[in-house]
């Protein structure tokens, strides 16, 4: 016969009404133990819907914090995601800027050289011009001089026939 710490409890209970003569009937024991029995069961259906129920609660609280812990990991992924796209805005942003800032430098590069070649072109000509005048007047200074010493020779030689 199996007991439970409930029926052993039960039995106590009925051990002062249990009579001498009534402890040999077989059909009273049989009774007894199916009243044990009986007990034994309720009592390990109630321990079982106390599993159950807990068992129920567990996996509610486990599914609760798997569902938190997924919120709080999509929250997490969402903010990474953020701060990556607003880098990479950043990054694109910087790109842009350096682009054309280097756009900028280059064309800024670009007229200084035009203006030096300007500069350089016009002092060219200013130099041509200045070597044209130079070379002119030194010409026209040598054909002074030649003019002034075939002159003086002419006046040499007619002074010497006089």
């Amino acid at each position: 016969m199996v007991a439970t710490p409930g029926a052993w409890a039960f039995r106590a209970n009925l051990a002062p009404l249990v009579t001498p003569e009534t402890q040999s009937d077989p059909l009273l024991e049989a009774q007894t133990e199916i009243r044990d029995l009986r007990a034994a069961i309720g009592e390990m259906r109630a321990a079982l819907e106390q599993l159950e129920t807990e068992k129920q609660q567990v996996v509610q609280q486990l599914s609760s914090d798997a569902a938190l812990d997924a919120g709080h990991l999509r929250e997490t992924i969402a903010a990474m995601r953020e701060q990556l796209e607003a880098v990479q805005h950043e990054k694109q942003r910087a790109l842009q800027q350096g682009s054309a800032d280097s756009h900028n430098e280059i064309q800024q590069l670009i007229l200084t050289i035009h203006n030096l070649r300007e500069e350089m072109e016009h002092l060219r000509e200013e130099h041509a011009a200045e070597l044209q005048h130079l070379r002119r007047e030194a010409r026209d200074a040598d054909r002074v001089l030649q003019d002034t010493i075939r002159t003086l020779r002419e006046q040499l030689e007619a002074s010497r026939v006089h």
